[in-house]
């Protein structure tokens, strides 16, 4: 949201919708060279982590950096063929090679830091894999542009993606050191009882992809399908809100650096009962923060908007008001989907993501022409609610635990309880 607010008093309208399509781009981008691996990485690490198994998390490592080299081949290729249909279906203006490859650089770095943090926080280190996420990489991008609004530098998107691409290299190499660091000093444990290697994660994390990265593709329909039909100030418009939906789901993003890898290690020790307090707990303290700030965009959206992004994004009211409201049934049944993946049912996600990408697409390209960015709106929330729903009813008939908030999670016993991983 920082960067934003920057970015829209440093880019007129049009540059900012291009900024938002290419936010959309990379984060994508990302999820598919990652391969699925960071909820893969940090399913295996954290079990192996509970066990001590260090040199299991060892050979995880190696696993994971093998196939992100192979798959940066393919995605390098796959990247520069579609080049010049991004430049004129998704950018609309010519952009050139050397954009392409600044872009792939990003995706490349970006993915190799949020693998590098899952896997830090598999094995245990929470604080680390957490800091090194996004925040980083977005506080020296923002400190850069802030640096360049002050100084009253004359900054266009060129700038802008070689300032990210500077800070995602930068931010990547240090997660990656760590993890060297981390399995350098960390050996031994429990002898492994079955082989381990590239083609084992590559198996577990082949569905977890086709669902991380069609969750993703699922959350830039909208704007991809805005780009290719509507003006870039129209995206730009859509693009401030759906930034500021993200304080809407705050609370339940910081509780999902740390929920997977203690699903998981629940589940494999059989502990079903802390394994459903758990999901629970995460839901109820994802309630308590999103519902508050919903209700705030509720009544001050229009002032909200003038006051982050400028006069003219407060034309966003309406656009911001529904997407808050899909983001806030999501925060409230917590993390289903990450109950159904870290107990084996990757597959299962994988097809309800794909069917509900196929769904959205169809259903924003019938709106878009007729109710531009508020009908594109409209069926994200609905996409949104109808998806949190379906994986609420089906992980509590799959894993026997209900994600939904619950009031006895919010006393002090129970808070440190969950603190304490009992």
């Amino acid at each position: 949201m920082a960067v934003a607010m920057v970015l829209t008093r440093l880019l007129s309208p049009a540059d900012f919708g291009f900024y938002t399509v290419f936010a959309q781009i990379v984060a994508v981008g990302a999820m598919i060279q990652s391969f699925g691996m960071q909820t893969g990485v940090t399913k295996l690490a954290g079990i192996a982590g509970g066990a001590g198994a260090w040199d299991r998390a060892r050979a995880i490592l190696k696993a994971t950096a093998l196939i992100f080299v192979l798959v940066a081949l393919v995605m390098a290729a796959v990247f520069f063929g579609l080049w010049s249909w991004m430049e004129a279906d998704l950018f609309r203006r010519e952009l050139g090679w050397l954009m392409a490859g600044l872009i792939l650089l990003i995706v490349f770095t970006r993915s190799a830091e949020e693998i590098a943090s899952a896997f830090l926080r598999g094995v245990g280190r929470i604080r680390a894999g957490a800091l090194l996420l996004s925040a980083p990489r977005e506080g020296l991008a923002f400190a850069a542009l802030f640096g360049a609004l002050l100084a009253g530098i004359n900054t266009g998107p060129w700038a802008v993606v070689e300032i990210y691409a500077a800070a995602s290299a930068f931010m990547a190499l240090v997660a990656m050191a760590i993890c060297l660091r981390f399995v350098r000093n960390n050996a031994g444990g429990p002898p492994d009882t079955e082989d381990f290697g590239p083609k084992h994660l590559a198996i577990l994390s082949a569905p977890m992809l086709l669902h991380s990265s069609g969750a993703l593709v699922l959350k830039a329909t909208d704007v991809w399908v805005l780009s290719a039909y509507r003006e870039a100030t129209e995206v730009a418009l859509y693009g401030a809100a759906m930034r500021v939906t993200n304080l809407v789901i705050f609370a339940l993003s910081v509780i999902n650096l740390a929920l997977p890898q203690l699903l998981a290690a629940l589940h494999a020790e059989g502990r079903l009962a802390d394994f459903e307090r758990m999901a629970r707990t995460a839901a109820t303290w994802s309630t308590v923060v999103s519902v508050p700030v919903f209700i705030l965009i509720l009544l001050f959206a229009e002032p909200l908007l003038d006051l982050l992004f400028g006069a003219p994004y407060g034309e966003a009211a309406l656009i911001l008001i529904i997407l808050a409201a899909g983001q806030t049934v999501s925060a409230v049944v917590g993390s289903p989907g990450m109950m159904l993946q870290m107990t084996g049912h990757q597959n299962l996600m994988s097809a309800l993501t794909i069917g509900a990408v196929v769904i959205n697409v169809v259903a924003n390209i019938l709106v878009v022409e007729d109710h531009g960015a508020t009908g594109v709106a409209m069926v994200t929330a609905l996409t949104i609610t109808g998806r949190m729903a379906l994986h609420t009813l089906l992980a509590w008939r799959l894993t026997g635990a209900l994600s939904l908030p619950d009031p006895r999670t919010l006393t002090p016993r129970a808070l440190m309880a969950m603190l304490r991983r009992r």
